[in-house]
């Protein structure tokens, strides 16, 4: 879940099974009421491209007052390969909140492949996000670029972006009760009886919240990443990335190269952390637009945000034991240049506006409290918590009722993904879903963090569900032989 400290520095988703007879399916479906278009998706931070079919559909913002102010969603399908496709095409949910799905996708593409050769991909970037009325603020500081801002300050700017936008946008019609509005409406418009959900992160979130609105029109669920009802977001983030950061620590520890490259790594980050805690260090760091060298004021809230994002990948998490033996040398450069490169990378994939308009009502006044001492040992102390709150304080809020949070059950078929090293929403997180969706599988990749869906023969896994409507018989002993990035022992990367 692409979620973090906002303004500063935490921030940071077969073969035996048949898949449906094409001669058996129906015509594909008219789409009159949401005609499309030749386009390309992407964005401008990455090369890769997806051609789609696109097209706008009008919705209203608030959707108890359909004559009131109308949004424009962005939808885009990536059409089948086989003339006749399957009659329940495939949404995809991004994660965030605020990742528009357009834009991402790309990225995502080679593992839809199989997918899209039976059925329709249908895209739609979530209100607020991309180019269904992305929500903005000019004057919003970027972690990337090394400012440090006072709390006041960060507040009065929450409030500045926060009425600015009032003058065109309802905040409190934000929400991910909205957004599955937004999605049954598309899938009205395009003719589709039922669909079938791929969420990541977030996208697993409103996936169920779809479900629970919509409980007819669900075949099949995948969630990679799985954020059920019951986990509050932000709530045990400091608790679930100390475990992810433990587990690589012991996986260094296990492998012997590494133990002889970094023989005191679990020390050595806790002698970062303390130094850190007393104030922050300057370093030299090659800007990353320029390349010019500049100097960074490096801080605890500066290593707390690396560590967390390059958690998220097993690759990325790879590296850090080298980049934390330096830093306990006194060379901050490696940590710090990862930094800059982390902050501008989640920045750069999320509309934090819409963020806060969905987290600020539906998470942070139902964060959990725990004794002080639980955040002894752990890297983000409070931080998380903490900043949520803290930004939220200024945020327009709509009332949710604490039964928002109560789990979604259903007999729907349902594919669960999990890395087991993911720092924000770990294996438990999903386990926790097998209660409740009896005609659930989970998977658990050893080692991996935020997202299972592109690796290994994954894709094919979950084509093959897909294709069946159910994990019943799913051979799924591949996902054994997935292994993790090996811890590199330095630059060069790890043992041969």
């Amino acid at each position: 879940m692409r979620n973090g400290r906002p303004f500063r520095d935490v921030a940071m988703a077969a073969a035996l099974l048949v898949p449906l007879a094409a001669a058996a399916a129906p015509a594909r479906p008219r789409a009159a009421a949401l005609p499309l278009a030749p386009c390309q998706l992407g964005s401008d931070t990455s090369p890769l491209r997806a051609d789609a079919r696109c097209g706008t559909l009008e919705v209203p913002e608030d959707w108890s007052r359909p004559e009131g102010r109308k949004l424009r969603l962005r939808v885009a399908v990536v059409a089948a390969e086989a003339s006749r496709p399957a009659p329940d095409p495939v949404y995809v949910l991004a994660g965030g909140p605020g990742q528009a799905i357009t834009d991402a996708f790309p990225a995502l593409a080679a593992g839809f492949a199989r997918v899209a050769r039976d059925r329709d991909v249908v895209l739609v970037d979530q209100r607020g996000t991309g180019g269904s009325g992305k929500l903005s603020c000019p004057d919003v500081p970027e972690p990337a670029r090394g400012e440090e801002l006072s709390e006041p300050e960060i507040r009065r700017r929450v409030r500045a972006c926060a009425a600015a936008l009032s003058t065109r946008a309802d905040l409190l019609q934000y929400g991910t009760d909205a957004f599955v509005r937004d999605l049954d409406a598309v899938r009205a418009a395009l003719g589709h009886e039922r669909v079938n959900l791929v969420g990541f992160s977030y996208g697993t979130r409103a996936a169920l919240v779809y479900l629970r609105t919509f409980p007819g029109r669900v075949r099949a669920l995948v969630l990679d990443a799985v954020a059920p009802m019951q986990l509050v977001v932000a709530g045990w983030f400091e608790r679930d990335a100390q475990h992810a950061l433990d587990a690589l620590f012991a996986r260094c520890e296990a492998d012997a190269a590494c133990r002889k490259a970094h023989p005191a790594l679990r020390a050595d980050f806790a002698a970062l952390v303390a130094r850190l805690a007393k104030g922050p260090a300057r370093t030299a760091v090659r800007d990353p637009w320029s390349g010019e060298r500049t100097e960074l004021e490096f801080g605890l809230d500066h290593l707390r945000s690396v560590v967390l994002a390059m958690s998220y990948a097993s690759e990325s998490a790879a590296l850090l034991p080298p980049l934390v033996s330096a830093a306990a040398r006194g060379d901050l450069e490696p940590l710090a240049g990862a930094y800059r490169l982390s902050a501008a990378d989640v920045e750069s994939q999320i509309a934090r506006p819409l963020q806060f308009s969905v987290l600020c009502s539906e998470d942070v006044p139902f964060l959990p409290e725990e004794p002080v001492e639980a955040e002894q040992g752990r890297y983000l102390g409070r931080s998380a918590r903490d900043a949520f709150r803290g930004v939220c304080a200024d945020w327009p809020k709509r009332p949710v009722a604490a039964s928002w949070h109560d789990p979604v059950r259903s007999d729907v078929p349902a594919l669960l993904l999990s890395g087991e090293a993911d720092p924000v929403t770990p294996p438990a997180w999903a386990n926790l879903l097998l209660r409740d969706l009896p005609n659930a599988r989970h998977l658990v990749l050893a080692g991996e963090g935020h997202g299972a869906f592109l690796r290994g023969c994954v894709p094919e896994l979950v084509a093959g569900f897909l294709g069946a409507g159910t994990a019943s018989g799913l051979d799924a002993a591949c996902v054994e032989r997935i292994r993790p990035a090996p811890p590199f022992l330095d630059a060069n990367g790890g043992a041969p």
